[in-house]
């Protein structure tokens, strides 16, 4: 069944009834023992706010958002039919807080206007999963190539080619971004909000959607906010880019040993096989050499992201904040920031022209060998310095980050290193992060020991530091105290590392701690620290 979208003056009332039907919601799940443990981690249940660079719960602590994509696609949710509420159960037990939660606007909005009760329903049981189970959630509306005519994502009526062709060429499926003139002219005329059917904005079709899904999830808290978007690439400013950079690479006097042509079209021809790909990522293993390559791009792709991705932003951010302001706006970069090019990204603005109160940054970060059967074998100086921009991002935008996409990795024997030196960025920038994607069989692949790690879950007060060393199997975390947050300090530690009495110390002592096993039959743990009442530098260790 479908609605037809809300009219603006039928707004404030479908506020009033998403509220009192969430409100109806947590009575019921309060009343129940498993949403009881679970209130308890997120701070009896209240809304996430931000505060500056971090994130805080409803008793006032820090937290580090960490879990999942979980994922579906499809415009009927027909592509996860082993997903269950055992599967959130599960992942609970791995210590994860959060879930970030795809769909797509063909599955909301399959006709113009014209919004899927199905879709929402499907979202209303997954977020209720997750709330049962202690986890936040924040939805992302998702797209890959655009549209579901390419892959996912725009419904065809919003998928607007100019008569071009799609052409999809190359080893990866991303590839397409930079060969197909017709998911090209998509996104232009998305960027341009060139009027689709009714004479209506693409964009502006685009927000209202946002704005029903806002209104429908207003009053939940359960729901940490909203990504608007994930991974807009730049259209027809693509293979500009990838040019610039490939003539950049050209310019290299390594670049030209053993190359039949050292110029950009032979770059890009040479990338363009397996070969030639594997001599190019040799070369870029050198950090500044890669940095000089990216940013030849980069004042091409900021324009994009001043011009165009943050107009776009601040456009959905403004319909949904006529019906929602307690949930979190997520920024991610254009998409070429996930391989480390400076994103540009704006902070979004209220009615008045000041900074919205609840926004964070959520890039994503890939090395360029993600999605190849070479996955495991990512740079780890370019992993390096694609978190360390993403961490500068972060700071110029003064606002708390979640890396919403990271991994990938599909059960490859090999990427628990590389998930590790991922993970150890994560620690430097004090940052959360959610794993792409959650699997069937996620706890047996190999990256699982990097995914399901110790980390503060969260602090009464300000998190300092944290560091885990998954060979030695210790870990040590600092946060200052802060007397005027409530609750307590809630740290996860896996099996793994021993999380028994004889391996945990916490200086200063005050009240001492105490161990609570996540799930019945879990050797998983937390390690709860009650506060001392007064501003304190406390220490926790796993040796």
């Amino acid at each position: 069944m479908r609605t037809p979208a809300a009219e603006p003056n039928a707004i404030g009332s479908g506020i009033r009834a998403a509220r009192a039907r969430r409100a109806l919601i947590l009575l019921v799940a309060v009343a129940s023992g498993t949403a009881g443990a679970a209130q308890a981690d997120r701070g009896q249940g209240g809304f996430v706010t931000v505060s500056g660079d971090r994130f805080i719960d409803a008793a006032g602590r820090g937290i580090i958002l960490h879990g999942a994509n979980v994922v579906d696609k499809t415009a009927d949710f027909s592509a996860t039919p082993w997903l269950s509420e055992g599967s959130f159960a599960s992942m609970r037990t791995w210590g994860f807080n959060c879930i970030r939660l795809a769909f797509t606007w063909a599955s909301l909005e399959p006709s113009p206007g014209e919004y899927s009760e199905r879709c929402l329903a499907e979202l209303d049981r997954r977020v209720d999963w997750a709330r049962r189970n202690g986890l936040y959630v924040f939805l992302d509306m998702h797209q890959d190539l655009f549209s579901i005519r390419f892959s996912d994502g725009a419904p065809e009526w919003a998928t607007l080619t100019d008569g071009k062709p799609h052409i999809a060429e190359g080893d990866v499926w991303s590839d397409a971004y930079l060969t197909s003139p017709a998911v090209q002219a998509a996104m232009d005329n998305f960027y341009a909000n060139r009027p689709g059917p009714g004479g209506v904005g693409l964009q502006d079709r685009y927000a209202r959607a946002w704005r029903r899904v806002a209104e429908h999830f207003a009053g939940n808290p359960a729901v940490v906010g909203y990504d608007l978007m994930n991974e807009p690439f730049a259209g027809s400013l693509v293979p500009r880019a990838m040019y610039l950079m490939a003539a950049r690479l050209a310019q290299e006097p390594a670049a030209r040993d053993g190359a039949a042509q050292a110029d950009a079209p032979g770059i890009l021809r040479e990338w363009g096989s397996p070969a030639g790909r594997g001599r190019i990522l040799a070369l870029l293993e050198d950090p500044v050499l890669y940095g000089r390559v990216l940013d030849a791009a980069q004042p091409l792709l900021q324009e994009f992201d001043r011009t165009s991705l943050t107009p776009l932003f601040q456009r959905v951010t403004d319909s949904i904040r006529q019906v929602d302001r307690s949930h979190i706006i997520f920024l991610e970069t254009g998409g070429s920031s996930n391989m480390g090019v400076l994103s540009a990204i704006g902070p979004m603005r209220g009615p008045g022209g000041g900074r919205d109160p609840l926004q964070a940054y959520a890039p994503h970060g890939y090395d360029l060998v993600t999605d190849t059967p070479a996955a495991a074998a990512a740079s780890g100086a370019r992993v390096e310095l694609i978190f360390e921009r993403h961490g500068r991002t972060a700071r110029r935008l003064g606002m708390p980050m979640l890396v919403g996409e990271w991994g990938a990795y599909y059960g490859n024997a090999r990427a628990l290193g590389a998930a590790q030196v991922v993970c150890r960025q994560f620690e430097r920038l004090l940052c959360g992060d959610t794993y792409w994607a959650l699997e069937r069989d996620l706890d047996s692949q190999p990256a699982f020991q990097a995914i399901c790690r110790p980390y503060p879950m969260c602090v009464t007060g300000r998190l300092l530091s944290y560091s885990a060393d998954p060979q030695g199997r210790t870990f040590a975390c600092e946060w200052r105290e802060d007397p005027a947050a409530a609750g307590e300090s809630r740290i996860f530690i896996p099996q793994s590392y021993g999380p028994t009495r004889g391996r945990v110390m916490v200086r200063p002592a005050g009240s001492g701690f105490r161990i609570e096993r996540v799930g019945p039959g879990s050797g998983n743990a937390y390690v709860v620290v009650p506060p001392m009442g007064r501003e304190r530098v406390r220490r926790l260790t796993v040796e």
